[in-house]
C-alpha cells in the first residue's frame, strides 16, 4: 500500500527548475530593459533642462542645464529685447531658456556674498567672440531683478558711439552733444523694468528744464523720466538726472542697484560720429557716455557694477582682441581698476551635450544625420564648442 502511494506521488507532474529559473530571469530582464528604456528616455531631459527657474537657487548641480524664463517676465526684465539671435530662437521655440553656466554661477556667488557697506565692486566679463558673455550678463540681470534690485541696464553701449543721426548740441553744456532719440528709448525701457521704484524714489533737488518747466524737490523720480519721454530734447539730460539721483540715494539703503553695461569698452574707444566741421566726436563729449562713466566709478555703495567687453561692434580694434587691456585701452583699464575679471570660455563637454540635446528636443536639428553619433561629433568639430558657431551651424540643419 505504501509502495503504491509512493508511486502515485512520484508520478505527479515534474517541476522543471531550469524552466522556472529561465522564466524568472526572462521576466526580470524584460522589466530591467523596460526600466532602462524609460531611464534613457528621461535622461536627456534631466541633463539639459531644470525646473528651477529662480536664479537665486542655481548651484553647481544645475550647471549645463537650461532654465526657463516666462515670456511675460522677459518683457519686463528685458524690455529692450535680448540679443537678436536669441530673440529668433525664442520666437521659433516659443520659450525663453538660458543655460546655467559656470561663469554665471561664479558671478551670482559673488553677488550673493556682497558686503553692501563697501564700495560697489566692479566685475568685467570677458572672453572670445561668441562664448556667451552677454547671456552671462543677462543671467545676472535676471537674478537681481528677481531679488528686487533696481536694474540700470545698458544692453549695448556701442550703439551710443556709432550710427547716430540725431546728434545735437547740449543745452546744459555747450561742449557736449545730446542723443535725444537714443536717450528717450533707454528711458522708456528703464521705466518698464523699474516702474515701482520710480514712484517711491524722490528727487533731492529741483531741476529746471526750461523757463516754464521744472521738477521740484521731493517729486517722484518717475516725473524726470516722463519729462525725457514727453520732451525728447531733454531726454539726454533726464538720463543724467536719473543716474545722479540713483547714485546719491543708493547708499541710503532704500534699494539695491545693479549697473549692468554690455560692451563697456565703447566708453573709452573711438566713435564714428562727426561734428559740423567734420571732425570726430570723442566719447567723453557725448552726454550719455559722460554720465555713464560716472556710474562705473565705484565711489558709491549699496550695489554692484557688472560689465562685459565686446568685440561685436567694437570700433577700430583687432577682431582677435578680447583681453581687458586690449579692448579697454590704458584709460579705460585704469578707470575700472580694480575689478574682478570673469572669463567666459567655449562650452565644456557637458554644456555642449546639453545644448545639443536641447536642439534635438526643440526639433531644431532636422537633418537625419544630425541625430546620429557621427553627426554630433561633426557638430562638435565644426563649432569647436563655441556657442555662437554651434547655433549658426545648427540653423541650417
Amino acid at each position: 500500500m505504501l509502495r503504491s502511494v509512493k508511486g502515485v506521488i512520484c508520478q505527479g507532474p515534474k517541476l522543471d527548475s531550469g524552466y522556472f529559473l529561465h522564466a524568472s530571469a526572462r521576466a526580470w530582464l524584460s522589466a530591467a530593459v523596460n526600466q532602462d528604456v524609460q531611464i534613457s528616455a528621461e535622461k536627456p531631459r534631466t541633463v539639459f533642462r531644470t525646473n528651477e527657474s529662480n536664479p537665486a537657487s542655481h548651484a553647481e548641480q544645475h550647471e549645463g542645464q537650461h532654465y526657463s524664463i516666462p515670456l511675460q517676465e522677459v518683457k519686463v526684465v528685458f524690455p529692450h529685447g535680448l540679443p537678436y539671435r536669441f530673440q529668433m530662437q525664442m520666437k521659433t521655440f516659443n520659450e525663453s531658456c538660458l543655460m546655467v553656466r559656470k561663469p554665471a554661477l561664479e558671478l551670482l556667488g559673488y553677488l550673493k556674498n556682497t558686503n553692501f557697506a563697501h564700495p560697489a565692486i566692479r566685475y568685467v566679463i570677458y572672453g572670445e567672440k561668441g562664448t556667451g558673455k552677454t547671456m552671462t550678463l543677462c543671467h545676472a540681470v535676471h537674478y537681481c531683478a528677481k531679488q528686487d534690485w533696481l536694474v540700470l541696464h545698458i544692453p549695448d553701449a556701442h550703439l551710443w558711439v556709432k550710427n547716430c543721426r540725431e546728434l545735437m548740441q547740449s543745452s546744459y553744456n555747450k561742449e557736449r552733444f545730446d542723443q535725444p532719440l537714443k536717450a528717450s528709448t533707454w528711458l522708456k525701457n528703464f521705466k518698464t523694468s523699474n516702474d515701482h521704484f520710480l514712484k517711491e524714489i524722490k528727487t533731492q533737488q529741483t531741476y529746471m528744464w526750461s523757463k516754464r518747466e521744472s521738477t521740484e524737490k521731493g517729486r517722484p523720480l518717475g516725473e524726470v523720466v516722463e519729462q525725457g519721454l514727453t520732451r525728447v530734447k531733454n531726454a539726454s539730460d533726464a538720463v543724467g538726472v536719473v543716474l545722479k539721483e540713483l547714485k546719491k540715494q543708493c547708499p541710503l539703503g532704500s534699494f539695491r542697484l545693479l549697473v549692468a553695461v554690455d560692451g563697456i569698452n565703447a566708453l573709452w574707444g573711438r566713435t564714428t560720429l562727426r561734428k559740423k566741421d567734420k571732425s570726430a566726436v570723442s566719447p567723453e563729449e557725448l552726454t550719455l557716455v559722460h554720465n555713464l562713466r560716472k556710474m562705473v566709478v565705484n565711489d558709491w555703495n549699496g550695489g554692484a557694477i557688472v560689465t562685459t567687453l565686446s568685440q561685436t561692434g567694437s570700433l577700430f580694434k583687432p577682431r582677435s582682441a578680447y583681453f581687458p587691456h586690449e579692448l579697454l585701452g590704458k584709460e579705460g583699464f585704469d578707470t575700472l581698476d580694480p575689478f574682478i575679471p570673469i572669463q567666459v570660455s567655449n562650452y565644456s563637454q557637458r554644456e555642449f551635450e546639453s545644448c545639443y540635446q536641447y536642439y534635438l528636443d526643440r526639433k531644431w536639428l532636422q537633418h537625419k544625420r544630425a541625430r546620429t553619433e557621427e553627426g554630433r561629433k561633426e557638430l562638435l568639430f565644426l563649432s569647436n564648442s563655441n556657442p555662437w558657431q554651434l547655433e549658426r551651424i545648427s540653423a541650417y540643419l
